[in-house]
């Protein structure tokens, strides 16, 4: 019998399916859970790989000092590592072992806790044809690592193409609802009608039919209890005014008092006390008219019947708070806002990383790469919660979190420049490309998603660079930005956040407007081409609808010494000015809706009847 020899190989890993683990989901606490379900099926398998004597290469394991000292590790979809063995396949197979045992501790422990109300045949093969795993290695010897490296990854693409097909095996012919978050799957429900009070409680709701993916997902807070709370987009919107209600007296104590109505209303059925103003001790579904009947839905047992005529009730009572409240703060000389329905989503993405990562020639330079990446990854966690977002996925040197409209700007330029002292040691000028979408808490999360990716690809474009995208719900005007990184953007907007009583929508949109005049005239026109004249005749423009458009209450003197020289200084510039003079209009507007969308209350009984 022929003797294998003990040689080093590459070996790359891929998990998937993303799309199911990620990205199919209704609930940010379902996108979350998707994201840190694949994590840790990725870290079973890396660490499988280093227990079987593999040195492993990507993810990188991190050390984070807190109390203890815990490993930590970034962990997407891929594992990259080194062994010294004359049996690749079998080194493989033991590491997806590894991460299907992982991933069928969650399912069993989800079974468990939902009992006899799933049909066991269809759940056994949605959970067993789930993961999708791939594996390539090459021999290194003779090879350069790099050469190792881009032959390993073209053979675990080629492999990619080459799908696992399997043999059908539905649970019905015909007749088996679907599920309503992956229309390719069943639902798994039997005797859904008698068990509809237990799957509320689990927090599913009544005419949610889900497969069994899908019940993992959502049943995470209940396997998982000591996982850090997860905020969903309603609460995250809401942050903003909890600030007013604990820093406000009379804020608080309207609050109180209406929470309090609130309780006699339920006949104190399902609601905690209302007198602890703390983030757990009230539902901020509560404060906004359109989400009180969730609220109703998921954590009160009322029939059917009085629903409705409850949630009049409650709205009323919201109402006529929110306008005891303004009337109170014209009193106080106080800028009160109702609650904000938008929110901020966010996705980030390391610029010419495929380009950097070719230009690595060996296993510790690719090591260093990676251990930069993980120690960015763990930032940005802490510039999240810093600044009240909450990460959905951090893995290399990709980000998507969702955050206040109030601090998103703010999240995107740390998390930059946390990109690049963390990458800036293995490559040379890195940068980050951000988008951001600002979007209604009632839109579907997979559109707001769709949105986010698209503000981001429009900053990929031209790299290193912010794009911001902020959609209002029921139509309207859309606003799209983008501007370079290397123009301070945030600092920028923060500077003209604090001058925005010099100025009023009607200028920033007569400025874009002027500028789309401009572009026009510059296409065929030789005198514009003259790039300090064209600045001087813009900056002229600038001024003149400055004085035109100031409000009323200001005069020109306090417009000619406080807020011409902020507009020069935004402005001022000889190189491409048309471009300079697009973004100065984009960021004016961009301000004023980022105001107004902390304080845009849309679903008020009020503005239905106004």
């Amino acid at each position: 019998m022929q003797e294998h020899k003990s040689e080093e190989i590459l070996m790359m890993f891929s998990i998937g399916p993303v799309q199911e683990f990620i990205a199919q989901a209704r609930r940010t606490r379902d996108l979350w859970f998707g994201s840190y379900l694949l994590s840790e099926l990725s870290i079973a398998g890396a660490r499988k790989f280093r227990e079987l004597g593999g040195r492993l290469v990507f993810p990188a394991m991190v050390t984070v000092t807190n109390s203890k000292q815990v490993e930590k590790m970034s962990a997407p979809n891929k594992i990259l590592g080194i062994m010294d063995t004359d049996q690749p396949s079998k080194i493989a197979w033991q590491v997806r072992r590894a991460i299907q045992g992982k991933w069928k501790e969650y399912a069993r422990a989800a079974e468990e806790k939902i009992g006899r109300i799933i049909n066991i045949r269809t759940w056994d093969r949605q959970v067993s044809d789930l993961l999708e795993f791939q594996a390539a290695w090459t021999a290194m010897q003779g090879l350069n690592y790099d050469e190792a490296l881009s032959r390993t990854e073209q053979l675990l693409a080629a492999r990619k193409t080459l799908r696992d097909f399997k043999q059908n095996d539905p649970g019905a012919m015909y007749g088996e609802k679907k599920s309503s978050l992956d229309g390719g799957r069943e639902s798994v429900w039997i005797n859904h009608d008698r068990n509809i009070e237990r799957l509320l409680r689990l927090g599913i709701k009544e005419h949610e039919t889900l497969d069994a993916i899908s019940v993992i997902k959502r049943l995470s807070l209940i396997l998982h209890p000591d996982q850090e709370r997860f905020l969903s987009v309603c609460e995250t919107a809401f942050l903003p005014f909890q600030d007013q209600i604990r820093d406000v007296t009379f804020i608080g104590s309207a609050v109180t008092d209406y929470l309090h109505t609130v309780n006699e209303l339920l006949g104190k059925e399902n609601l905690k006390p209302a007198n602890k103003l703390d983030s757990n001790s009230y539902d901020a579904r509560l404060f906004y008219e359109r989400r009180i009947e969730d609220y109703l839905e998921e954590c009160v047992m009322v029939p059917k019947e009085r629903k409705e005529n409850l949630k009049d009730s409650i709205a009323n009572e919201l109402e006529q708070m929110y306008v005891q409240l303004e009337e109170k703060s014209r009193d106080h000389q106080f800028d009160f806002v109702r609650p904000t329905p938008y929110y901020a989503f966010l996705v980030a993405d390391g610029d010419r990383m495929g380009e950097h990562l070719r230009n690595i020639k060996d296993e510790q330079s690719h090591i260093e790469f990676s251990t930069a990446l993980s120690r960015f990854a763990l930032e940005a966690v802490k510039i999240m919660k810093k600044h009240q977002g909450q990460l959905v996925y951090g893995g290399g040197d990709d980000v998507m979190a969702y955050l206040p409209v109030h601090t998103c700007l703010d999240a995107a330029n740390e998390l930059r420049k946390a990109f690049i002292d963390k990458m800036g040691s293995v490559i040379s000028n890195p940068t980050l490309s951000v988008g951001i979408v600002i979007a209604h808490m009632l839109e579907p999360l997979e559109e707001v998603r769709h949105m986010a990716h698209e503000a981001e690809r429009q900053a990929k474009r031209t790299r290193n660079a912010l794009a911001v995208h902020f959609h209002k719900r029921g139509g309207g005007d859309l606003i799209k930005v983008a501007m370079p990184f290397d123009l301070h953007p945030v600092e920028q907007m923060k500077a003209l956040r604090d001058h925005k009583v010099f100025f009023s929508a009607q200028f920033a949109y007569e400025l874009r407007s002027m500028y789309q005049s401009y572009e026009e005239m510059a296409k065929g026109s030789s005198w514009l081409s003259d790039q300090k004249l064209l600045a001087e005749l813009l900056w002229m423009e600038i001024e003149r609808l400055a004085f035109k458009k100031k409000p009323e209450r200001i005069d020109k003197e306090t417009i000619q010494e406080q807020w011409i020289p902020k507009l020069k200084e935004l402005y001022d510039t000889e190189k491409e000015p048309l471009e300079r003079f697009r973004i100065l209009a984009e960021q004016l507007i961009l301000t004023i809706h980022l105001e107004k969308g902390g304080a845009t209350y849309e679903e008020t009984t009020a503005s239905k009847t106004s």
